[in-house]
């Protein structure tokens, strides 16, 4: 299976099972998770052209990608309140280790403006290396600072 599907396959995946573990949520704790699933959204958009099962429309990836840029940031933002609840899977090492936190997410935004960049052009081929550069990031950080189900 390409890099591309297995990537774009997980995220699906865990956008399904996100809604049912984060139930109970409130505030920006289900303010993060609802930017979470819908970066997973963008994720599986563009996914599924470069894998094939949907035909490729470059406004349609670039108007996800751009709305990956945009949760990106929220998302950031959204963990600074280091608010703990039963509802989300954010590992303390979030807030216990900011610095490295903040390296995941710096790193996150650098692939996402790559992948914008790269959308900009319209083609698909363009995409696959920094959509594949995206998923590794969000796996990455994922590892690191998110807890298991």
């Amino acid at each position: 299976m390409p890099k591309y599907r297995l990537i774009a396959f997980s995220i699906a995946v865990l956008a399904t099972g996100a809604a049912v573990a984060h139930e109970g949520a409130m505030g920006v704790i289900a303010e993060r998770m609802s930017v979470m699933k819908e970066m997973a959204l963008s994720m599986k958009t563009v996914g599924e052209m470069l894998n094939g099962r949907e035909a490729f429309d470059a406004d349609s990836a670039k108007a996800s990608v751009a709305a990956l840029q945009q949760n990106c940031h929220q998302a950031r933002a959204q963990f600074s309140s280091g608010t703990p609840d039963r509802a989300s899977r954010a590992s303390s090492a979030v807030w216990e280790k900011p610095n490295e936190f903040k390296t995941e997410m710096d790193q996150f935004d650098a692939a996402v403006k790559a992948l914008v960049a790269a959308s900009e052009a319209g083609t698909l081929d363009g995409m696959r290396g920094p959509f594949e550069d995206v998923g590794r990031s969000c796996s990455s950080c994922h590892e690191r600072f998110r807890l298991p189900e």
